[in-house]
């Protein structure tokens, strides 16, 4: 494994190294580290490290807590920053970029994995530095994490100053508390922040033709969810919730997203358009519903996406899907259908209601990025109107939380397309519980049709 430093990136600390080539044995927090480094996050620098070939964990534990260290530290970064200041006395911008990354990370560790024994946490972190050429700061990250052992639980805002708890106690930016609290008052805002920091459940979509115990193996803990057709599952591995999706037993679903193909009441021979397929769970979904005799097309423009749903497709062996990478419906090709019976346009959007499972989300949902987005989902919008048969419906849904991505396009849309009317819209909020069989992420959904 190698990685370098980038030559051109500036460093406020005088431990800065232009360049380092080291190839030690691939740890998890590396990973992390880097994984880390690739993202742009409040106060962090544009990316420190470059990477060459890295080679893949092969214990699957490794790889777990890798994830699980990048993910913490970024739904608790606000959290890490402000105790990293707390500790060293110093403002963020007086501490080279890497070495506030790998002491948040050695800080993660210790205040919310117990897994892991406190010195080994700090060593690792000390070695860390050391290895990615920063080894003038070891004392200082030691130093922190010491301090940090022995000052566990510093002052923090509490819930009766809501805005600066939401800010460094949950890690919301505050211009994100308050768009919350605008939208829903600051109690159920405070609910909303507590929701995206906790880790989410694993939940299941039953397969079609399959049965909660197909499900049943050692170690594995299965509940119904409050929703029909969905399950809450414990104790299951990664692989095992793969073999569970290759086999048309099991489908990885939140309910709220879950919930948006059943308004699109199909029908065994409808002819359906997903029209932004992603992945294509929900193609997926579409097909279990409508069976082999509907016609579905499916679009998206990444190539990796159009290739994992084509693979899956072909391992369902689901002949009545056809992909396409395109981006407009105008790039279809001419032999190709010009009506659909059922449209799916499953939104790009901020993703505000879904970052318990998509953390970096909270820190991109300023102005700018929002009209930005809403830009993008009126112009898709318009661009499949003329594609719905004229006794078709259209569902039009986000996992946005937001009006301007939701009620605010579907009101343009229908301005500026008398001849269609909305039947049906609903926005759930994410919701959180002790028992997770009432979970679910937010999200937003619109029905529509011809008048």
């Amino acid at each position: 494994m190698t990685f370098l430093l980038c030559c051109g990136t500036k460093s406020a600390s005088p431990s800065f190294l232009p360049s380092v080539h080291y190839n030690p044995q691939v740890s998890a927090r590396d990973l992390a580290l880097f994984s880390l480094d690739q993202k742009r996050l409040p106060h962090w620098n544009p990316p420190v490290l470059t990477r060459g070939k890295i080679p893949q964990l092969t214990d699957p534990r490794d790889r777990a807590l890798a994830e699980q260290i990048e993910i913490g530290v970024v739904k608790n970064l606000l959290l890490l920053q402000h105790l990293l200041q707390h500790h060293s006395g110093r403002a963020l911008k007086s501490i080279d970029p890497l070495v506030q990354k790998i002491t948040a990370i050695g800080l993660y560790q210790l205040r919310f994995l117990d897994r892991i024994p406190e010195s080994a946490a700090v060593n690792e972190a000390v070695e860390q530095t050391k290895r990615f050429g920063r080894a003038r700061a070891a004392g200082f990250v030691n130093a922190i994490l010491r301090k940090a052992l022995r000052d566990p639980n510093p002052p923090l805002p509490g819930p009766t100053d809501p805005r600066r708890h939401a800010q460094i106690v949950l890690s919301h930016p505050p211009d994100l508390f308050d768009r919350f609290t605008s939208l829903v008052g600051e109690e159920r805002a405070l609910e909303i922040c507590r929701h995206d920091n906790r880790e989410p459940p694993t939940i299941v979509r039953l397969g079609q033709s399959a049965k909660p115990e197909d499900l049943t193996a050692a170690h594995i803990t299965i509940r119904p969810h409050e929703q029909a057709n969905m399950f809450v599952v414990e104790g299951a591995k990664q692989s095992t919730l793969a073999n569970w999706a290759a086999q048309g037993l099991a489908q990885v679903q939140d309910p709220t997203a879950a919930a948006v193909v059943e308004h699109l009441s199909i029908q065994p021979t409808n002819r359906i358009l997903d029209r932004c397929c992603g992945l294509g769970t929900k193609t997926i979904q579409i097909r279990e519903l409508s069976g082999a005799e509907s016609h579905i097309l499916a679009i998206d423009p990444s190539a990796d996406r159009c290739q994992t749903l084509r693979a899956t497709a072909a391992q369902r062996n689901y002949q009545n899907i056809q992909i396409r990478q395109i981006g407009m419906l105008t790039e279809l090709p001419a032999e190709d259908p010009k009506t659909y019976d059922r449209i799916l346009v499953d939104a790009p959007c901020s993703n505000s209601g879904v970052m318990a499972r998509r953390p970096e989300a909270r820190y991109a949902q300023d102005a700018t990025h929002l009209t930005s987005v809403r830009r993008l989902q009126e112009r898709i919008l318009n661009d499949t109107a003329t594609w719905l048969h004229p006794t078709g419906l259209l569902v039009y849904s986000t996992c946005s939380i937001w009006p301007e991505e939701n009620q605010h396009v579907v009101e343009t849309f229908l301005k500026a397309h008398p001849d269609f009317e909305l039947n049906t819209q609903r926005t759930t909020l994410p919701q959180s519980s002790e028992d997770a069989a009432h979970y679910r992420d937010g999200g937003y959904c619109a029905v529509l049709k011809r008048r």
